[in-house]
């Protein structure tokens, strides 16, 4: 099972060069941070490519991979799309192989809600950074420095995850292919069949040479060395290529366990936080229970006041009265 899905996982890698020679649609950012101080100030964050629709291709320039670059085309409009024309025409500067230094899932240095948009409509950016929330879709390339930029980040937003998982694997592969094939030899044989005959002495090549190991049991089939070095070195060569590959993602790992971890913790903060908000709110709803309750009874008391002051008016008035009348009784007997 295990082999099978080994084996399964090289075919995959190994397709994909067509299909990343023949281009993936990608949304690009360019991020470029400057470490040098200035007239301005300090150096800072220059996004030199913002939210631009792109297609990403594999460009051969050579038979070595050294001599290959990502070319970054422009996508062309909707009614080229209609009518199957694509135009490859360059809308940034192409990007070297061995100027790549990694590659990773996500959007690596940079939070990817606030990422910006080359558009200046209000209603536009906000239909962008609403894509820009799933994080899944995003693969970040980290390249070389140059002498404007102390580093360069390459923020590439795809249309799907599935997508985006063969477009890290696959770019992974095409890097260990780079380093085993054209790079630094990590498992060959240093003894090639070559230099063996090269060292020997012209007749000494059955003296002393003992049993062959690679002779089978009878004894007109003979493997030559050569071909058995060939196929070890083949086979260490995908063994490096899968094993940098595996280096490659050893770091998702602990990248993604850090974050796991990061996050539990502001999530116990947040628990905390809200804990607190509830005690807080329960407090806040007791004291206006009882202030409500104050309310009440003070409002009760002043409709008490309010009907004596209104009996009290009513006797005044009855007082006045009578006291008119009295008045009036007594001047009409004089």
């Amino acid at each position: 099972g295990l082999r099978d899905d080994v084996r399964m996982f090289e075919t995959k890698v190994k397709k994909f060069y067509p299909l990343l020679e023949e281009g993936v649609d990608v949304t690009v950012w360019q991020l470029n941070k400057s470490a040098e101080i200035g007239v301005d100030g300090p150096g800072g964050d220059e996004f030199a490519v913002k939210s631009s629709s792109m297609t990403l291709k594999l460009h051969r320039r050579g038979d070595l991979l050294v001599q290959t670059v990502l070319t970054f085309n422009s996508t062309g409009g909707y009614l080229s799309k209609a009518i199957g024309r694509r135009r490859d025409k360059a809308a940034h500067e192409p990007l070297p192989l061995n100027d790549i230094l990694e590659v990773k899932a996500g959007c690596v240095g940079f939070d990817h809600a606030e990422l910006p948009s080359s558009s200046s409509k209000k209603g536009k950016s906000s239909k962008v950074k609403s894509e820009n929330m799933q994080s899944s879709l995003f693969l970040t390339i980290k390249a070389t420095p140059t002498p404007m930029a102390s580093s360069r980040s390459y923020f590439l937003r795809l249309k799907s995850r599935s997508t985006r998982n063969d477009l890290l694997s696959g770019m992974r592969g095409i890097l260990a292919d780079l380093q085993v094939h054209e790079g630094v030899s990590i498992s060959q044989i240093q003894t090639p069949a070559a230099a063996q005959h090269a060292r020997r002495m012209p007749g000494s090549a059955h003296k002393n040479a003992g049993p062959n190991p690679f002779q089978g049991k009878r004894g007109d089939i003979m493997v030559p060395l050569a071909e058995v070095h060939d196929l070890i070195n083949r086979e260490r060569e995908s063994y490096d290529r899968l094993l940098l590959i595996m280096l490659q993602g050893s770091s998702d790992l602990k990248e993604k366990e850090d974050e796991l971890l990061s996050l539990r913790g502001k999530l116990h903060q947040s628990m905390a936080d809200c804990a607190e908000k509830d005690k807080t709110q329960a407090n806040d709803s007791k004291l206006i229970m009882q202030l409500s309750k104050k309310l009440e009874t003070l409002l009760m008391e002043n409709e008490d006041l309010r009907d004596n002051n209104d009996r009290l008016n009513g006797r005044l008035v009855e007082v006045e009265c009578e006291k008119m009348n009295l008045a009036a009784h007594l001047q009409q007997q004089t």
